[in-house]
């Protein structure tokens, strides 16, 4: 016992040289960790701050474009000009659902303008911002069909294929398979026409577009 005393006693006479030897340096790392704690929960609570606002911005441009009644009525009117300069500065100046929704809000008025690679641009834009949630899966499915528009068909089947990574979220997915599929047949594709028509049944066997794959598989297998 007087051994294992000793022998404690002499680590904690270490311990206490080490701390007094290096106090000044364990004092400077202490003060690091805090700052950098201090630092993230600051960061944090400003860019939340700033989601908020961003946000808040974007619903003031969506109000301005329904009381304008611009997506229905002129979007060629100085005041729709004036919004599309205004959401193309704060969108890429801005982050997260903001930016996705300032995006897509552009994308609505070159839709009605009928400028369809702007439209494209915007909904594609829109869904980068903010991948992952309802509004991406949308702006994407728009951008598809602002690519048809324009007789990018291929580019419509990539926005369209886009759309079917987000399970669970996307309710156009059936809308997305068999638009795939017809635009395969337009292109000649048939095997992947027959692909896309096979998918949209397997996947949603309830819908009522899953009649209409079925059908246009019979059709194919007569040709």
């Amino acid at each position: 016992m007087g051994k294992d005393k000793a022998e404690q006693a002499n680590t904690g006479e270490k311990i206490i040289f080490f701390l007094q030897k290096y106090r000044k340096a364990l004092l400077a790392l202490v003060i690091i960790i805090v700052v950098g704690i201090a630092s993230l929960v600051a960061f944090f609570t400003i860019r939340d701050t700033r989601a908020k606002k961003a946000i808040a911005k974007a619903e003031v441009f969506e109000r301005r474009i329904n009381e304008a009644g611009i997506i229905y009525g002129d979007p060629f009117s100085a005041e729709a000009t004036a919004l599309l300069d205004e959401l193309n500065a704060f969108a890429p100046a801005t982050f997260g659902y903001a930016a996705a929704r300032s995006y897509a809000l552009a994308a609505d008025i070159y839709f009605a303008r009928k400028e369809w690679k702007m439209a494209e641009e915007s909904w594609i834009n829109a869904s980068r911002k903010a991948p992952k949630i309802f509004l991406s899966s949308i702006s994407l499915y728009n951008a598809a069909v602002a690519a048809e528009e324009q007789g990018q068909k291929e580019a419509a089947i990539e926005h369209f294929n886009e759309c079917l990574d987000y399970k669970g979220i996307f309710p156009a997915a059936p809308k997305a398979y068999f638009n795939i599929g017809r635009l395969h047949e337009e292109l000649h594709n048939m095997d992947k026409a027959v692909e896309a028509y096979l998918a949209l049944i397997e996947n949603n066997p309830d819908s009522p577009l899953a009649n209409l794959a079925r059908n246009r598989l019979i059709i194919l297998d007569r040709n």
